[in-house]
């Protein structure tokens, strides 16, 4: 077994014995709204004009347990979804999770980033949220998306970065230092 394929299957296993995102199965549509996930909003936001057609392909990269394939289903609703994963346990409970919010016109195969040209035709938007950073090799991930998007299409990365969850650490640290210092203190009484 290679190195990239020994990261995937200690990934896989991961999210299969945790899958993520935890969020609660809702038996409607999911709360809030994500303008990056509306291509309408996130077209208009990257080239500053309407979009020709809204039925188009969305591939969502690393669907994990649904949460973010809800969203793009039932905000773009003319648009055929696509989820992958390379975890079947989360793929179970995404699969759950759109049938329980009504989320239709979704399909999911169980299928790692690297396979995406398994999958036949092109992508109008492919989604990849938290997932290329967990990759053994994050360059041949993205490319591998990139072969799969149609001319003009959108690409929505989201990546973990040190710097860009700064204010998370901080509170992390905020909390551990609170925490120490009340175990150091006895109870007042």
């Amino acid at each position: 077994m290679s190195d990239s394929q020994t990261i995937s299957a200690a990934v896989a296993k991961l999210y299969n014995t945790y899958p993520f995102p935890p969020e609660p199965l809702l038996d409607e549509p999911p709360p809030g709204y994500n303008w990056r996930w509306n291509w309408l909003a996130a077209y208009n936001f990257c080239t500053g004009q309407k979009p020709q057609k809204q039925d188009i392909r969305i591939l969502d990269a690393g669907c994990g347990t649904g949460v973010g394939t809800q969203y793009l289903v039932h905000l773009n609703p003319t648009a055929s979804v696509v989820g992958i994963d390379l975890s079947a346990g989360a793929l179970e409970v995404a699969q759950e999770c759109c049938k329980r919010s009504g989320a239709k016109r979704v399909e999911f195969h169980h299928l790692s980033l690297y396979d995406v040209e398994q999958l036949s035709g092109e992508f109008d938007f492919i989604n990849c949220v938290g997932v290329l950073h967990h990759l053994p090799d994050p360059i041949r991930g993205i490319q591998a998306l990139a072969k799969k998007l149609a001319p003009g299409g959108l690409m929505h990365i989201f990546v973990y970065g040190e710097l860009g969850r700064w204010e998370i650490q901080l509170m992390q640290k905020a909390i551990a230092s609170r925490s120490a210092l009340c175990a150091e203190r006895p109870p007042s009484k």
